[in-house]
Formats: C-alpha cells, structure tokens, sequence
C-alpha cells in the first residue's frame, strides 16, 4: 500500500493536477490579498446577476457616408465641420480613389443631402441604386469611446465592470454593485471640459455645480481640455502630509500660453482671490479656485506647463481630487452617445441569484456523483471521480480569478455543464478500465488510449461549437461558453490523466 501511494504521488500526472490545484487555491485566497469581507468568495469577482448592480445599453451617434463632390477631400471636412457643428474625418476604402467620411454626429440623410448642396456635392451611391449611408462609427473611434469610458470606470475603483462592443455604433456596459442613477451619471454623458478664467466679480461667486449660464457673464474662455491639456496624473499627490491634496496636469505648449495670457489679461497674476480658475464638465462647474500666488509670480515671467488643481485636506480633499482627475482624464468622449437601454439587479436579489448558483452547483456534482454511485457501487470508484470533479472547479475559479473574469449566471451554467460533460468522461475512462480486468501494463494503457480517443474527439467537436459562441458579440453568452472551453481544457490535459492514473492504481 505504501508502495501505491508513493507511486501516485511520485507520477508526474497526479503531481501537475495537485500543484495547480495548490495554485488556483493561491491565486484565490492567498495573493493578491483579498479584501478583508471577502470570506469564502477570496479573490473572486461577480456580475451584476450575483451581486446586484446595472446594466446600460448605449448608442454611439456617428455617421458613416461616401460622398461624390467637385472638391476634394479636405475640402469636404472643413466644409463640413463647419456647417454641421462637429468633427469629420476621411478614410480610404478598400475601392482605390474612394473615401468614406465619418461624421462624429447623428444626421439623417435629408439633413446631409441639404448640407452637401453647399459644395454641389451628393451622397454616393451603392450599385444597386441605395445610398452609401450608415448609422455607424469607424472601429477606431469605438475603441477610442470604450477606452475612455473604461478609464473613467477605472479611475472611480469600480473594478466590477465589464464592456462589450455589439454591432457598428453599440456598447453594453455592465457595473456590478452601482444603481442604475450613479450607472448613468458615470457613463452615460458625454463630456466635454473646459477651462474658463474669473473676469469680474470676487472670490467665491464661482460655485461647485453652477451652470454655465449663470457664470457665463463673469468669465471667459481660456481652452478646452482636448486642446490644452497634454496629460494627466493618474493619482491624487500632495506634499506632505498636512499639505493640500492635488489633480496633477501638464499642459500643451498652446494651452500653457493661453493659460499665461489670460491670467495677465484679467488681471489674475495681480489679484488672484478674484479672478478664480474654473473647470467645467459639460458646462457644469466641477473645480473653481484662485491660482496660487507663487505661480502668478511665475506667469508674470513666462508660461507654466506643469500646474496641480488642489482640492483640500484629508479624506474629502483626495476624493475630490480623485474626482478632478477623472475629468481632466476621461471629459471628454469623441461622439455623443444616447442611452436606449438599461436595467437594474438589486442587490437583494443579486445575494439570492448567488446563493441560488452555488446550491445549484453543489447539487449538481452530488447529483452525478450519486448516479456514478449507483452505477458502480464502489466508493473506492466514486470517490476519486468526486475530488477529480471538484478540482476541476477549483481550477476553473482558479484561472477565472487570474484573468480578472467576472462570475455570473451564465458563467455558472457553464461550471454545470462542464460537470456533466466531465463524468461522461470520466465513465467512460472507467468502463473502459473495468471491461478489460486486472491485466499487463500494456493492455492497460491500449484501454486508456481508446478512452481518450472517444474523450479528444468529443471534447474538440464541443470546443469548436463553444468557439463560434465566445467570439460572436453575443452579451453575457460568452460566459458559458469560455467557461465550457477552459473546463474541457483542464479536464483534456490535467484532470482525465490524473483520474486515470488513480483507477489504474485502484483496480
């Protein structure tokens, strides 16, 4: 019996499953840290469907179009950007000598038509007669909308989250544990940040949460964030610990200058309490505060580039600088975009959803391990087929946790069904085990590979159906279906040897 043991643990295949099982348990409970609440959940992270939070369907307003024209191309943007009030961009097609333009704005067609008689120009068409017109966005500037939505997301420590692009202009946002009002005011506006300077007045008539109508008249223009600012800090900085916590910023060469002449031009540089900074976030006033006298010095001699907005002490000074960086970081997106859908878990429910995964689960791995049960009769059989099922969650946890996967609903239907498919083949290496005796090593390991002849081709035929389910933009489907994958995978290459191992060394 020693001698069996040793054996099994010296086999390189029963050693492989154990130490990754050792390591999706570390990977889970042991580093990185878990939070000090999280309890069993360890390193675990879950959708809204488990622990409650909201879900935000968005439309991306933009046009893609081809036009025919007597101008050439730049012609077409500045005429455009002028008379439609936006951003437009040309691209080459695939078809030489053709463009499509981007227009960063929702038109309908008449309106575009209308737009074009200004330059004799027409929409092209297709050669079937229709329009080259499309509710659309070039895939660079979806990219460059879900980066900024995700920075800002990321920027707010809600790690929770998840985006998905469907289609030409859609996104579908999901926040665990934020309600759908706070899910709305993080993303669901578009921004746009500018600075503007106190011109008349005294300190403190310039208000946190003021619109621009109501300060329009005492202040001026100075850039916008897009234009001016270079970049931005990433945290929050101070310079001691009783200093100040600040939003640091680097500005352009353009907006350095602009800053410095304003700042002269009012008069701010002389009598700074008066003459405040503003920063407004689609025209509402989200920092207001003098520059300080050092700098004002220092704008008198020549223009500054690095400048640190601060925001006060302690904790509410930090947040608020938090807060600055976001908008200074992630203001503005580069199209306007609509909410056309949204929907709501409460968190009540979430906690119910989760308990209800989890009896599910357990349910399910005793339920085949009852039936394996009374299909054998053996406890010596059924019991490694239950740790070999059950490390196989672990793994899949395991490898869920190290790639930051968020568990929901359908990520549990899919540890279910990577259960089920794991006992067909389980059974099946037993049978094949059981049918064939007590005989040689070699008859043994012929069994074996038939076993996982049947197992490969049954896996690989799955996998491949799973594949075109995760690389389609099929919403939370994907879930199950890398799930499903990632569980085949492990029970492929580290589980079913393993298992084998151990029936070899039983019967």
């Amino acid at each position: 019996m020693k001698k069996s043991e040793r054996g099994l643990l010296g086999d390189i295949r029963v050693m492989a499953l154990l130490l990754c099982v050792i390591a999706a348990l570390f990977v889970i409970y042991v580093y990185p840290s878990p939070p000090p609440d999280a309890g069993l959940n360890g390193n675990l992270r879950y959708g809204l469907d488990l622990v409650g939070g909201s879900s935000l369907q968005l439309k991306l307003e933009g046009t893609l179009v081809r036009i025919d024209a007597q101008v050439n191309e730049t012609e077409v943007v500045s005429f455009l950007n002028d008379a439609l009030d936006t951003e437009v961009s040309y691209y080459a097609t695939d078809d030489e000598g053709v463009y499509e333009y981007e227009i960063r704005k929702s038109v309908t067609k008449e309106q575009l038509a209308e737009v074009l008689t200004g330059i004799n120009g027409s929409i092209a068409k297709k050669p079937n007669g229709d329009e080259f017109f499309e509710d659309a966005l070039t895939r660079e500037t979806r990219d460059e909308t879900r980066r900024i939505i995700e920075t800002k997301i990321n920027m707010l420590g809600l790690a929770s989250t998840t985006t998905r692009a469907v289609g030409n202009n859609l996104m579908i946002i999901d926040l665990a544990g934020i309600d759908i009002k706070t899910a709305k005011d993080i993303v669901g506006k578009p921004g746009k940040f500018e600075i503007r300077m106190q011109t008349e007045g005294v300190g403190g008539d310039i208000e946190k949460g003021q619109r621009i109508e109501e300060i329009e008249n005492i202040t001026a223009h100075v850039m916008y964030g897009s234009e001016g600012i270079e970049r931005v800090g990433t945290v929050p900085t101070r310079t001691d610990e009783q200093s100040s916590w600040g939003a640091p910023f680097t500005l352009k060469e353009e907006g350095a200058v602009a800053l410095r002449d304003a700042a002269i031009k009012y008069g701010a540089t002389d009598n700074p309490t008066d003459h405040e900074l503003a920063m407004l976030l689609d025209d509402e006033v989200v920092y207001s505060a003098p520059i300080a006298s050092e700098a004002c010095a220092d704008l008198k001699k020549e223009p500054i580039y690095p400048w640190t907005a601060n925001t006060g002490t302690g904790n509410e000074g930090y947040n608020s600088a938090k807060e600055l960086i976001i908008h200074l970081k992630a203001g503005a997106l580069p199209v306007n975009v609509e909410i056309i859908g949204s929907g709501e878990v409460p968190a009540y429910l979430g906690v119910k959803f989760k308990e209800g995964a989890l009896i599910a689960g357990l349910l399910a791995l005793i339920a085949v391990t009852l039936v394996v049960f009374l299909r054998y009769r053996e406890k010596k059989i059924v019991l490694p087929m239950f740790f070999t099922l059950f490390s196989e969650i672990i793994l899949i946890l395991g490898f869920a946790t190290v790639i930051n996967w968020q568990l929901d609903l359908p990520s549990i239907a899919g540890i279910i069904a990577v259960i089920g498919t794991g006992v067909d083949q389980l059974v099946i290496i037993t049978d094949e085990v059981l049918s064939g005796g007590r005989s040689s090593a070699r008859m043994y390991r012929k069994r074996i590979s038939f076993a996982f002849g049947i197992i490969f081709v049954s896996a690989t035929t799955t996998i491949v159906a799973m594949l075109a389910l995760a690389f389609m933009a099929l919403g939370t489907l994907r879930g199950f279906a890398i799930v499903t994958i990632v569980g085949l995978l492990f029970g492929i290459f580290i589980t079913r040897p393993a298992y084998a191992r151990l029936i070899e060394a039983i019967v």
